[in-house]
């Protein structure tokens, strides 16, 4: 075996073209000789889930609970069948996730470690608190554990022990915090994304943090803001705005104001230049995700790249380039004309030493630190 053919329609783009996948898993601009056709017409870089926890399941009572490590394998291992050959872990129990970097057969994997929240204000199965006097340490010692990007929860409800959840989330550190923080995460070469549900956001923003994760609670001169920056917003649809098994009418009636509202957002950050990353949190996947984003209005193949070349694009993964990673999935038909596209996949190569055998994405290439499908858990809210 030589290597593999690729002759089609380049996907998000639409542009006709050739190459090719040579015996070491590598992109070529010129096919193999004797190179053995990929079947399928349309051809996608990626895929990339943006936000995800494959640490995180979902408990009897509907809470979540952290998963195994073995749990955790597995689902970076059914992501990369699944043709996920990026996924970007916003945050796991005890830093999980930092120990999956080096598990070979994975996916292109960057893992934030642990989830950086003070004591109250997170899930306490999935976290050991952090003050604000050591949110620095905290952060920096994951980054030195091979954490390319660090999680932080910006705002999130007060939790009491027997006492209900309040409805609305609150900042968890002071802006100063946040600035310091993110000023030195990106002094030791790594990025900040910051979880958000408020009108918080656009202090996160003005502090620097470099994506926005959820957003709900964005005004438009934050996403403004966050254009100019050059950061990036990934709307977990699935858990924000997706319809919610048992919700009663009220709930409905706040998750539709929530979803047009979170619609005219998205396709204000599209206009102005925010990259829009597809990100399924623990509820969610890529074709569900990619879906939404075009309900809600954005253009097909925008919500494409939203899963692929913008993906990569903004967390520094190369795309189709000649000597690089042969990340690639294909399809039977236009995935442009069916939000849906997952379920015309045919095949896909994974990064580095991977190969296209049997319908199914195989590698033999270890995950590295900084080169970057999730349980099903609970919704509320999101990770």
């Amino acid at each position: 075996m030589t290597g593999w053919r690729i002759e089609g329609v380049f996907l998000p783009e639409g542009q006709a073209g050739i190459g090719g996948i040579d015996e070491r898993g590598r992109w070529t601009d010129t096919p193999p000789d004797g190179g053995e056709p990929v079947p399928g017409r349309f051809f996608l870089p990626g895929l990339v889930d943006a936000h995800c926890h494959l640490t995180v399941g979902s408990g009897a009572d509907g809470w979540p609970r952290p998963l195994s490590f073995g749990e955790a394998r597995a689902n970076l291992r059914a992501a990369r069948e699944a043709g996920i050959t990026v996924v970007r872990d916003l945050g796991s129990p005890g830093s999980m996730t930092l120990r999956l970097l080096e598990e070979p057969g994975g996916v292109g994997l960057m893992a934030c470690g642990r989830f950086l929240a003070p004591e109250g204000q997170y899930f306490p199965e999935l976290h050991s608190p952090v003050p604000a006097d050591g949110l620095i340490e905290a952060a920096l010692a994951e980054v030195g554990a091979g954490a390319r990007w660090v999680k932080l929860i910006g705002d999130f409800p007060l939790l009491e022990t027997g006492a209900p959840r309040p409805a609305d989330a609150v900042p968890t550190y002071s802006v100063d915090d946040v600035r310091r923080l993110v000023s030195a995460v990106h002094g030791a070469g790594a990025r900040v994304a910051a979880h958000t549900t408020t009108a918080f956001a656009g202090e996160l923003v003005g502090a620097g943090v470099d994506s926005i994760e959820h957003g709900a609670g964005m005004s438009e001169a934050d996403v403004a803001a966050l254009a100019e920056a050059g950061g990036a917003w990934t709307p977990t649809l699935c858990a924000v705005v997706a319809p919610r098994s048992g919700e009663d009418a009220g709930r409905r009636e706040r998750r539709l104001v929530r979803r047009e509202r979170i619609g005219h957002l998205l396709r204000l950050a599209d206009r102005l230049g925010v990259r829009i990353l597809a990100g399924t949190d623990v509820v969610g996947s890529v074709p569900e995700e990619v879906a939404l984003l075009v309900e809600l209005g954005l253009a097909p193949e925008k919500a494409l790249a939203a899963a692929s070349t913008a993906a990569c694009d903004f967390l520094g993964v190369s795309g189709l380039r000649a000597g690089g990673p042969a990340n690639l999935v294909a399809y039977r038909e236009d995935p442009r004309d069916d939000p849906g596209f997952w379920r015309g996949r045919r095949r896909c190569s994974s990064r580095g030493g991977g190969s296209v055998r049997g319908g199914r994405c195989r590698s033999t290439t270890r995950c590295r630190p900084g080169r970057g499908p999730r349980s099903r858990g609970s919704r509320s809210p999101g990770r």
